[in-house]
């Protein structure tokens, strides 16, 4: 009787999945790997339409679009963020009601502080500054980037930007950093700066490692992240849990690889060898 209860509850369950109305290719090939492994799941761009439907039901959210869309509406049925930040996810629930962030849950989008910066170990092979610019969006983040420090045996030298700070002066005031951990903050790294603002470290002389493989290819040195399919696999196994009646904890890609720019690495004069390009995840 105890081991046909979750399969009886996970049958009585669906899977919709919200997706935004002008999806990401991340989006739509995440979208694909999810209703493959789910054949019965249900999706849609209409909120409305997808949340009026009849019988129980967990939700997928794709993007943070799809999570805001979901959050706002009155229900009581798990969600689970994919594709969004921790700064974005963060952000999000802060603004909703406690009944509503306590049915939420996420996988995030970027690599842990952990693994980024055994990257940066990894990378210099020494003992090394990395520099740090945090805003009232990623305060949070602290802690575990100093935890990640210490286990990495790296120095750290942190700026908390005030509200409105141009982050590409801030650069100025991680005076002994060699290389910058960077964290999804829109407040710091944005669409609209990001270029400005990796050539300005470039100036320095100062590699950037973090958050995705898209800031690698606009000039960032290397990150760690997840591919569409990494992403799918453990989605996988939260949406089951989901299905199963448990609301799992949020967390950090289990899954991950990493994405080298060879001509920053070139021209900053920084050797990356065969280690540091396979460092992954111990499976995929």
């Amino acid at each position: 009787m105890c081991l046909a209860a979750p399969a009886l509850r996970a049958a009585q369950l669906e899977l919709r999945v919200l997706i935004g109305d002008q999806p990401t290719p991340a989006a739509r090939e995440t979208l694909a790997g999810v209703t493959a492994r789910f054949p019965a799941a249900v999706h849609d761009s209409d909120v409305q339409r997808l949340t009026s439907r009849a019988g129980g039901a967990v939700y997928a959210a794709l993007g943070v679009e799809a999570l805001q869309a979901l959050l706002d509406v009155d229900m009581d049925s798990p969600v689970l963020s994919l594709l969004a930040s921790s700064e974005a996810y963060r952000a999000c629930l802060l603004s909703r009601p406690e009944r509503r962030r306590g049915s939420a849950t996420a996988l995030f989008a970027e690599a842990s502080p952990g693994q980024q910066l055994a990257l940066v170990r990894l990378i210099y092979r020494r003992r090394v500054t990395a520099g740090v610019l945090l805003t009232e969006n990623t305060a949070h983040l602290a802690d575990a980037i100093k935890a990640a420090a210490r286990s990495a045996e790296l120095d750290l030298e942190f700026c908390r930007l005030e509200s409105g700070e141009n982050p590409i002066r801030a650069l100025g005031r991680l005076a002994s950093a060699t290389v910058l951990l960077a964290v999804p903050d829109r407040a710091v790294i944005s669409a609209e700066n990001v270029q400005a603002f990796l050539e300005a470290t470039y100036r320095r002389g100062m590699a950037v490692v973090g958050f995705s493989a898209a800031l690698v290819r606009a000039g960032a040195l290397a990150s760690v992240y997840s591919t569409v399919d990494e992403v799918v696999a453990q989605a996988t196994l939260l949406v089951e849990q989901l299905l199963s009646g448990q609301l799992p904890v949020m967390q950090f890609p289990a899954y991950w690889r990493v994405a080298v720019n060879d001509r920053v690495a070139r021209s900053l004069n920084i050797p990356i060898d065969h280690e540091a390009r396979s460092y992954a995840s111990p499976t995929r």
